[in-house]
């Protein structure tokens, strides 16, 4: 399952959201530019998803980001000041919210429903469990997480107490997301 011996899994109590539903379970994805955590993530989500899971993704833009193609009526509606664009088709719903403080993690999490995991790109700084993600040539040092890093997926061998994973073995990563923030949840899969 791991390339080190797994330490033994800390049990955490369920969240409750403000109306008394469960929160989904949040696990940040973090390391350094081009190591590989976008494509780590969509790999977890297609095994978990493929489990009957119902997982999504934050990602977190630190230098701000465009959701909308220029001169686009959703477009020209947040130019023009609305506070919130709401764009429906068939398949799928965005909402582009405007802000005046980042919100949290956290706050993002309690905005999230009918899902059973949160996968977080970024969000280093913010609390909460976290995988890094280390790839040879680009990872020049570790992150400081401490007591957050559940594990690590690396290409290189890395010793640090907590289950280290290769990127390229998604099976055995997924295994250990859904023991650790799964099971013990109450959350069961749909399918």
């Amino acid at each position: 399952m791991s390339v080190f011996k797994e330490p033994r899994a800390r049990k955490r109590a369920p969240a409750l959201c403000k109306k008394g539903r469960r929160m989904a379970a949040v696990v940040s994805v973090v390391g350094h530019a081009n190591t590989g955590k976008t494509t780590l993530i969509a790999g977890i989500i297609n095994n978990l998803a493929a489990r009957g899971y119902r997982v999504a993704a934050v990602k977190h833009a630190a230098h701000g980001y465009e959701i909308d193609n220029r001169g686009k009526d959703s477009w020209q509606f947040f130019q023009a000041g609305a506070n919130r664009v709401v764009v429906v088709g068939p398949e799928s719903l965005t909402v582009h919210t405007r802000h005046d403080a980042e919100p949290t993690l956290a706050e993002l999490a309690g905005m999230i429903e009918d899902v059973d995991l949160i996968l977080a790109e970024g969000f280093k700084s913010q609390p909460g469990p976290k995988i890094e993600v280390l790839r040879q040539g680009f990872s020049e040092r570790r992150l400081s997480l401490g007591s957050d890093l559940a594990a690590v997926v690396s290409d290189m061998p890395v010793e640090n107490g907590v289950p280290v994973f290769r990127p390229d073995k998604i099976e055995p990563l997924s295994d250990f997301i859904e023991s650790r923030f799964l099971k013990n949840s109450g959350r069961r899969p749909t399918r």
